[in-house]
């Protein structure tokens, strides 16, 4: 087939290297005229760890990674809230912290070692058929035509709104601001770490690249463009009553470069499209965009382009059945996470702060059950489909 996929981040450019492997044609469109890796650390779980196993990136990217083991939240006072490590579940599990930029670099590298067109600076406006094929507008004219899109353009997906295909698209009340800072003592360690002030104020901690830590802090919505504006001190000030002995670190972000991000909540009637002989995928943020409590965001959006080049690979010559077994492929995946994202949301960051008390009391006790402390481990790591299930990924 002769692809067009949107988006240049993370699902695109995997899907463009695994339907180029088994032969499709395809090209990358990119509004931004220069890609590079923007973002903030990430933390690559299991799931995502091997999908780039299949595209020969994972042992370079784990040599740029530092190793996370363990999770551990909270609060002010020392109480704990979360605190469990991979290995009590699973053994040999662990998690990559690595900078966003490090994996955007990795598979940008690869589309271009495999040859693959990318248009960069070109926005798509519109997508028609055109005797069963697809044509798409852009600010550079008219392409195609095409036999099938991937639609793999972040969270405010245009391909999503062009498409049709949205059920839901909110924005959470609460985003981050973040900041990436040198950490050659290792003061972070092998730990995601969480400090928490009720449900309103969260600190945390994630190992990052090589001798590197990435620092979050949550916060409403409204007050980013304020706080960004404010400048790095200024924010310093307000996360250093909270550091504990992560002051140094938080300290260093005062004199770096600090971001911030907002979310969505995303849901669409269906990831794919299929008109006669042409078809339309959903990939990533532009099909199910979450709040970022699990940190899964990465691990789908491989975990996403995985099952479509399986199923694409696996009925070559009935394109709408495929597109239909991949989206069986993910809905239970895919909702079981959107849920557990809506539950720990208003739990760990919002307005209710009795919401808060409950959590700093309970959850701690009861993780020491086995069985729900295998629950907590193997869903962080993103392989469930409900408390009794596990994905399997199409062959």
């Amino acid at each position: 087939m002769r692809v067009a996929i949107v988006g240049c981040g993370t699902a695109g450019p995997a899907a463009a290297l695994l339907l180029a492997r088994d032969g499709h044609e395809v090209e990358i469109f990119e509004r931004v005229a220069e890609p590079r890796g923007v973002g903030a650390g990430i933390l690559l779980q299991r799931l995502g760890q091997r999908v780039l196993a299949d595209l020969g990136l994972a042992d370079e990217l784990e040599r740029q990674s530092s190793p996370v083991r363990r999770v551990d939240a909270r609060t002010l006072s020392g109480r704990r809230v979360l605190d469990f490590a991979y290995e009590e579940v699973v053994p040999g599990a662990y998690g990559w912290g690595v900078h966003r930029g490090t994996l955007f670099g990795l598979l940008w590298n690869a589309v271009q070692d495999a040859g693959i067109p990318v248009r960069t600076g070109v926005e798509v406006t519109g997508l028609v058929t055109v005797e069963g094929r697809w044509r798409l507008a852009t600010t550079a004219g008219e392409v195609g035509p095409f036999d099938f899109v991937v639609g793999a353009d972040g969270g405010r997906s245009r391909m999503r709104k062009l498409s049709g295909l949205t059920k839901k698209d909110v924005g959470y009340p609460y985003g981050v601001i973040w900041s990436v800072v040198p950490d050659p003592e290792r003061i972070a360690g092998d730990t995601l770490t969480q400090r928490y002030r009720d449900t309103r104020v969260t600190l945390g901690i994630l190992p990052t690249g090589v001798a590197q830590a990435c620092i979050f802090w949550l916060i409403r919505s409204r007050l980013i463009t304020d706080t960004l504006s404010a400048g790095p001190a200024a924010w310093v000030d307000l996360a250093r009553p909270i550091a504990g002995k992560f002051e140094p670190l938080v300290e260093r972000a005062g004199h770096g470069t600090i971001m911030g991000a907002r979310y969505r909540d995303v849901v669409v009637r269906s990831p794919v499209l299929a008109r006669k002989s042409a078809g339309l995928v959903l990939l990533g943020d532009a099909a199910h965009a979450m709040s970022p409590q699990l940190g899964l965001g990465a691990s789908f959006a491989l975990a996403d382009a995985w099952a479509l080049a399986a199923c694409l690979r696996r009925r070559p010559k009935d394109l709408s059945g495929a597109l239909q077994a991949y989206a069986s492929s993910r809905a239970g995946h895919v909702r079981y996470y959107t849920w557990c994202s809506r539950l720990l949301t208003p739990v760990f960051q919002s307005d209710l702060v009795p919401i808060g008390w409950a959590r700093d009391a309970l959850m701690e006790p009861i993780a020491r059950i086995p069985w729900v402390r295998g629950q907590f481990v193997t869903t962080f790591m993103g392989g469930r489909t409900s408390p009794w299930t596990f994905w399997r990924p199409p062959r």
